[in-house]
């Protein structure tokens, strides 16, 4: 992370360093008191933990962290109405099957929900979920960064990266190796929390986001469209689904009614603060 007053994404010096305070509302992420030190950019509203992170000491943190808890895949994760599914249609409905890469891609389950007609790979840092991955979805998975992978001449027509993009301190690396592999046309979808959303607005320092130790980079959903462009891409669509309330986790009636307007596509304004970009590389 740069230690100077300028925005990593977008370059301009409207940058202030703050402390965040939780309160505790979701006792699950964090406690009360903890403290968290970040740069925001008020030109573009991404925000950065203020502390540095090199390459190898943030690998080995992602690493062991992920070892821990590798649930075995079940294949009803891949069925409608479940999230994957509704981000398959969506992306049926925007690019023709062809080559995939899910980077990040660990037990497998999205690689398995594209289903037939793709030629799918995947990279994942977990050594445990790695062969998961291979055996769940039929993929070829590459085990470790995705900075040492080397796809030779495969050009890909999709690449994904799901809650990735978020525990980066040099994200725009991801985006810089999606264009470069991606075919003319090509079609990339990220997926990481937006800090302005109103959900997010709403609960402030309590954003559970914020609190994962393993989180680095605090996108808003400008932020991300800046990173993108800035590499060429065009976006072509934008989503906002749930994963909190204004309250944390969302009761079963709620989730109920939410699940209802991700069904029916109801989710391009910025109220929740799952947020999906899907951008396009210019043929």
């Amino acid at each position: 992370m740069r230690q100077n007053n300028t925005c990593p994404i977008c370059n301009a010096k409207e940058v202030e360093y703050r402390t965040l305070v939780s309160q505790g509302r979701v006792p699950q992420i964090s406690k009360p008191g903890q403290l968290l030190n970040v740069m925001i950019c008020s030109a573009c509203g991404h925000g950065q933990r203020s502390e540095t992170r090199d390459f190898n000491t943030n690998l080995q943190m992602q690493q062991e962290t992920f070892e821990r808890n590798v649930p075995e895949p079940d294949i009803r994760e891949t069925r409608w109405p479940r999230r994957t599914a509704m981000i398959a249609s969506e992306i049926r409905r925007l690019a023709r099957p062809g080559k995939a890469l899910d980077i990040g891609c660990h037990t497998g389950i999205w690689l398995a929900t594209l289903g037939e007609g793709w030629e799918k790979y995947g990279v994942e840092i977990n050594r445990v979920a790695a062969p998961v991955a291979r055996r769940f979805s039929q993929a070829e998975v590459f085990c470790g960064p995705f900075e040492s992978y080397d796809c030779g001449s495969v050009s890909f027509d999709l690449i994904t990266a799901f809650a990735l993009i978020e525990h980066l301190s040099n994200p725009q690396v991801l985006v810089e190796l999606a264009y470069e592999h991606l075919a003319p046309g090509g079609l990339l979808v990220l997926m990481t929390g937006d800090r302005e959303s109103r959900v997010a607005q709403a609960m402030g320092s309590d954003w559970p986001l914020y609190w994962s130790p393993n989180h680095i980079s605090f996108f808003s959903a400008r932020s991300l469209c800046r990173l993108v462009q800035n590499y060429g891409f065009d976006v072509v669509r934008q989503e906002w689904r749930f994963m909190y309330t204004s309250r944390g986790l969302a009761s079963p009636i709620l989730k109920s009614m939410l699940k209802l307007k991700e069904i029916l596509r109801i989710n391009t304004s910025p109220i929740y603060d799952h947020y999906y970009c899907y951008a396009r590389k210019p043929v």
